[in-house]
């Protein structure tokens, strides 16, 4: 992730974010082209990001919401304006799991990986502010319901929204110090979902990330294979090839 120093004229920030930014360095970490994410180097740290309005609310929630269970960093101030989102949240220690210190013990980390999956996967649902996480993400890919339907008649499977999904499950967004789990970012996708989604994006992301599906296995096997349809795990697949 590149780190580069870049200036911010803080007084365009609203009100509720501008006192964190006072008198502190920024530095651009952007990964992704959909929102700006800023490191704030001050006398404390902290990440804002910044996107289009209507764009941060839900990875706001998101992250309060597994903070409340120890899983996300604590979300310091949330702000719109006319044009775009505001999100400040702390700072989590070690790096993400796609960095170099993890892919180079590719067996180790397929396991911690499925592993913290299974343990989001097991968390209580009370209190998630996005239910029906699978018609939602239909609803905004813009599939008619009848194209969705017939291409996925030969899969003898129903979605099931019973579990807290990530939404964006890849090695980028979970935090690892020295393998130790360290929390969840990136969470905008999240809410109560089918467990294969998931899955599905945590195979995709071994995949692409090492180069190589030999680390498959021993994700699926942390997880727990009890809780793996392959029938769900087809049926996801081709569900997001037509979401893609």
């Amino acid at each position: 992730m590149s780190r580069q120093k870049t200036y911010v004229d803080i007084e365009s920030i609203p009100a509720a974010v501008r006192p964190f930014l006072t008198n502190a360095v920024f530095y651009d970490s952007s990964c992704s082209g959909q929102a700006q994410t800023l490191r704030v180097e001050g006398a404390e740290r902290f990440f804002l990001k910044i996107s289009g309005k209507g764009r941060l609310e839900r990875e706001y929630r998101m992250t309060d919401f597994l903070h409340s269970h120890q899983l996300a960093p604590r979300a310091i101030a949330f702000a719109s304006d006319e044009g775009h989102d505001y999100l400040l949240t702390e700072p989590v220690p070690g790096e993400n799991g796609a960095s170099p210190t993890f892919l180079e013990q590719p067996a180790r980390l397929a396991k911690v990986f499925g592993e913290q999956l299974r343990m989001l996967h097991s968390l209580p649902l009370h209190g998630c502010p996005y239910p029906g996480r699978t018609r939602e993400m239909l609803q905004d890919a813009g599939i008619a319901l009848p194209d969705l339907d017939e291409a996925l008649k030969p899969f003898r499977y129903t979605p099931s929204d019973d579990v807290i999904i990530h939404g964006d499950y890849c090695l980028p967004n979970i935090m690892l110090d020295s393998f130790g789990f360290r929390g969840f970012i990136d969470l905008g996708d999240g809410g109560i979902g089918d467990r294969h989604y998931d899955l599905y994006y945590g195979l995709w992301t071994l995949n692409y990330n090492l180069k190589t599906d030999r680390y498959h296995d021993t994700f699926l096997d942390a997880y727990g294979r009890q809780h793996v349809d392959p029938e769900g795990l087809a049926y996801f697949t081709r569900w997001i090839e037509m979401l893609d």
